[in-house]
């Protein structure tokens, strides 16, 4: 299946996504919100849902905020709610692609070692936000989780 968003493709999703890291949200909360207005799911509810996973689920030096809304976006759009093994299986192959691609691409899903710091300890999310690390080495996680998101949900590139 594949799906074109405002004549854009999943490039209008990599700018909303940027937008919206720019701004007041967390990394999980930039990659699902997108695709949530897309799959149905209002903007507002989709930023209050991934909010406590930002930060490496709440900051607890976990799964990276991004690839979790990558993982929200899949299941929003290939999930089941009546327990289809076969579509659940389905869904559990998309999310271990995402996975595996992330991965290839920034070498891990967790944030210490994405971060290179453990924002677990006060003092080394003092240093992650006095070098504004969020900001210069989540910022491609964020688009890559999104662009990464839309590949394999079917999303066409489109133009800018």
């Amino acid at each position: 299946m594949v799906t074109f968003i405002d004549n854009g493709g999943y490039m209008v999703l990599v700018d909303q996504a940027q937008a919206l890291f720019e701004g007041p949200n967390n990394c999980a909360q930039a990659v699902f919100a997108p695709f949530a207005d897309h799959f149905g799911l209002s903007s507002e509810t989709a930023l209050k849902i991934a909010t406590p996973f930002g930060g490496g689920m709440g900051h607890a030096g976990s799964i990276c905020g991004a690839v979790s809304g990558g993982l929200m976006a899949i299941g929003l759009a290939r999930g089941t709610a009546v327990g289809d093994k076969a579509h659940k299986d389905a869904c559990y192959s998309l999310a271990a692609d995402f996975q595996a691609r992330f991965k290839e691409k920034h070498g891990d899903l967790t944030c210490p070692v994405l971060l290179g710091l453990d924002i677990r300890d006060p003092a080394q999310l003092a240093a992650v936000r006095e070098q504004n690390l969020f900001q210069s080495r989540c910022t491609p996680f964020v688009l890559d989780a999104v662009k990464i998101t839309a590949v394999l949900l079917g999303i066409e590139v489109g133009e800018r």
